[in-house]
């Protein structure tokens, strides 16, 4: 996905000496205007206008070769692959050598994969990208392992009928866990605290 960014005399001007820099059609690209400029007083401090002209392209293959860049950048002997989408998010699977390093301990490696993709993304689009990036099936491990700790710490609540505050989770974990309990007859869950620490709190419902 290509952008340039480019000035002229009016907007338009600026528009069309970026088309012919990208070699693409006015459909085919989005424009934002970074100044419309400005003719000035007499001709004297005139403003040219600017514009940045970004070449629309395929999302799902684009978050797949920047995955790739990171991945061959950090060192890792792997492939990054496009495998569909969930929703908003755009779903990828990392496979080859170095999975129990490019995992990391409890996910810590895949989880900064992910967020740095998802910031890359989400910054040459120009807005939100939500992207989840699996490899040898951890993300499905992950979520069973963290569906059975919220069905034991809800059944610590109901039998002791006390709160219970978790250990410190990343955003997806906690999400998982909310989740899984959501529906639960008899205990209701919420987040408290702040970014690394902030953790999840099951309560039995009223």
């Amino acid at each position: 996905m290509r952008s340039v960014k480019m000035k002229g005399r009016t907007v338009e001007d600026a528009v069309e000496a970026a088309l012919q820099v990208l070699g693409a059609k006015k459909e085919d690209v989005d424009v934002k205007v970074l100044s419309e400029g400005g003719g000035g007083l007499l001709g004297i401090g005139a403003r040219e206008a600017e514009v940045e002209v970004v070449e629309r392209g395929n999302v799902q293959k684009h978050a797949e070769r920047l995955l790739q860049e990171i991945l061959d950048k950090m060192g890792f002997v792997a492939i990054a692959k496009f495998t569909g989408t969930q929703g908003e998010y755009i779903e990828l699977e990392i496979k080859g050598e170095d999975m129990g390093r490019i995992i990391g301990r409890e996910g810590a490696t895949i989880n900064s994969l992910q967020y740095l993709l998802s910031v890359m993304l989400s910054k040459s689009r120009g807005e939100r990208t939500r992207v989840l990036v699996d490899a040898e099936g951890y993300r499905q491990r992950r979520q069973s392992n963290l569906e059975k700790r919220a069905e034991e710490a809800a059944a610590e609540v109901v039998s002791s009928g006390k709160e219970l505050t978790l250990e410190p989770m990343p955003p997806a974990d906690r999400r998982a866990i909310h989740m899984a309990l959501k529906d639960h007859p008899k205990v209701t869950s919420f987040s408290v605290g702040e970014g690394e620490e902030r953790r999840i709190v099951i309560s039995p419902k009223k």
